[in-house]
């Protein structure tokens, strides 16, 4: 045992490390600007919807909100008007056109309907609240990058299943995407929030250039790294929260993430994404035969990140969090398996979603 632990104790360390220094780095400091568009692609299928959305609109006051949702989605256009009413602020735009078509990538082809003339672009999903302070930080840090991004910190906490999620998501978000950063290895974005100066995506072919990509985060970095563009990953943390219902939601949500991940890993699996991502997710599971000292151990590991997520995003655990971390850590392995499983085939809410070939297809 002692070998293991003490390669799993020296990747955590690493990796804690590399985090801390990353996040403590400053990117340009907030000055003064136009509004920014943030673009919010809307999908209905959560009852957290309308919430999420009018937060954002009282809170991003100084900005202008472009909410976009399909045709075929009439529920998604109710939460959407809904909320725009409940703000009375005049700074949501809601945009309804026509769903995606089989090639389209669903969130996409949303944003590629819209034109905008604000000088920033922000795009944001609709279960995502990012603070005015956080998205100036964020702002700022295109003084120094062409696409910038930041980090979820998962809230929702109604079920066993979403505090579940919330381990997964809480227990590798700061440990993952920082030290990738940090050591230059970081070749994709968190597609649930990222900026970028909106002249400079108009040169790239706009969003119609990655429209029939499935992984759109991972798609969007890729346009911008063929270019000479720099990415940066920044501390700047987004609330992210949603339902999640039961244990078979629960299973979907998990396979959909692990097969983005598998296309990624797929393509980058050199020697900084093994010991900063891969070994670190199958090494909890390996060294459970060990027994109680070895759950002691991620619970250890469990403590060390909570502090981080702490320090970064301002965010306080329970003991509640460290349980469903720790139990997140030892199930991942058998997520990355299932998403092994007929990896042409996801649910994305209401949508199903094959693939034949490269081409996305609607069920």
């Amino acid at each position: 045992m002692e070998a293991l632990a003490g390669l799993y104790v020296l990747l955590f360390v690493v990796r804690f490390g590399l985090a801390l220094w990353h996040a403590a780095r400053k990117f340009g400091l907030p000055g003064e600007g136009g509004p920014a568009a943030i673009l919010q692609p809307i999908l209905s299928g959560d009852p957290l919807l309308g919430t999420a959305l009018a937060a954002n609109a009282r809170e991003l006051t100084e900005e202008r909100l472009y909410w976009l949702v399909d045709e075929d989605d009439p529920k998604g256009q109710d939460a959407a008007r809904a909320a725009a009413k409940q703000a009375r602020l005049g700074n949501v735009w809601v945009i309804v056109g026509p769903g995606p078509q089989d090639g389209e990538n669903p969130k996409v082809a949303k944003l590629a309907r819209v034109d905008v003339s604000e000088e920033v672009t922000v795009v944001l999903d609709d279960d995502t609240r990012i603070r005015a302070a956080e998205l100036g930080r964020l702002r700022a840090a295109l003084e120094e990058a062409d696409l910038v991004t930041g980090l979820p910190v998962f809230v929702s906490t109604g079920t066993v299943y979403e505090r579940f999620v919330g381990g997964f998501v809480n227990g590798n978000a700061m440990l993952t995407y920082l030290p990738a950063a940090a050591v230059g290895a970081q070749h994709t974005i968190n597609g649930m929030i990222y900026a970028v100066r909106t002249a400079e995506l108009r040169e790239l072919g706009g969003f119609a250039a990655i429209r029939e990509q499935l992984t759109d985060d991972y798609a969007m970095a890729q346009l911008y790294e063929r270019s000479g563009r720099r990415i940066l990953q920044t501390a700047v943390c987004v609330d992210v929260g949603m339902t999640i219902r039961d244990a078979a939601h629960c299973a979907r949500v998990m396979r959909r993430w692990f097969l983005f991940a598998n296309r990624y890993l797929g393509d980058n699996l050199g020697a900084a994404t093994l010991v900063l991502v891969a070994l670190p997710s199958v090494l909890p599971l390996a060294g459970l035969v060990f027994g109680w000292p070895w759950i002691a151990l991620l619970f250890g590991k469990a403590v060390g990140n909570r502090w981080l997520l702490w320090y970064v995003a301002g965010r306080a655990s329970g003991p509640l969090d460290l349980v469903f971390e720790v139990l997140a850590d030892l199930l991942s392995p058998f997520f990355y398996v299932a998403a092994l499983i007929r990896p042409r085939e996801l649910s994305w809410r209401s949508r199903k979603i094959a693939m034949d070939g490269d081409r996305i297809r609607y069920r």
